[in-house]
């Protein structure tokens, strides 16, 4: 079993790599279609953050998508930065780095269908479907039943297609030589 507090190396490589995905992913999440404004919006940032904690480890993935958020907030110009949802990004990122980093993924293995629908889950369980709606509930007064009458529940459909893309992402860029030295694959 590896050791998910055992970081790789910070080199240049890395930190830019990592600084250019966390712009990737604030732009990819300027193009998500908000379906119930402040509460249920579709984007496709997920895959962004997929290859942050691939390349990331669980560490460096948490303090990345801590990092976004932040910056997602400072730029919108909303004034409404509330600390838990930064914690909330960073737990994903977390997530992220444990499932992806140094885990090579293929098409045609079922182990890692199996392996990217648990990791799927597990970080949309966290942010999509209990912490998202009960920090909507604390700060915007939204009853938790309500948000899920209104159309969170719709999200579920939102698994499979997180899935397919990344089985039909992932592998492919995996290929890469320079992100393979970055994924310690």
């Amino acid at each position: 079993m590896k050791n998910i507090f055992q970081t790789p190396k910070l080199t240049p490589k890395r930190l830019v790599s990592l600084a250019m995905l966390i712009a990737l992913a604030f732009i990819v999440g300027k193009f998500s279609i908000p379906i119930i404004p402040q509460q249920l919006v579709v984007s496709l940032t997920f895959i962004v953050n997929t290859i942050i904690g691939m390349i990331a480890c669980p560490i460096w993935g948490a303090i990345s998508l801590a990092i976004l958020d932040v910056v997602d907030n400072l730029s919108s110009g909303a004034g409404n930065f509330i600390i838990w949802w930064t914690i909330m990004e960073a737990v994903q990122g977390f997530f992220y780095g444990l499932f992806f980093y140094g885990k090579e993924i293929s098409w045609s293995s079922k182990h890692d269908w199996l392996h990217v629908t648990f990791a799927t889950l597990v970080t949309m369980l966290i942010g999509t479907f209990i912490f998202t709606p009960l920090l909507v509930q604390i700060y915007f007064g939204v009853p938790f039943w309500a948000q899920y009458l209104a159309g969170r529940w719709l999200k579920i459909f939102e698994i499979p297609l997180r899935i397919i893309i990344t089985m039909l992402v992932v592998p492919k860029l995996q290929k890469i030589p320079e992100l393979r030295k970055l994924a310690n694959l």
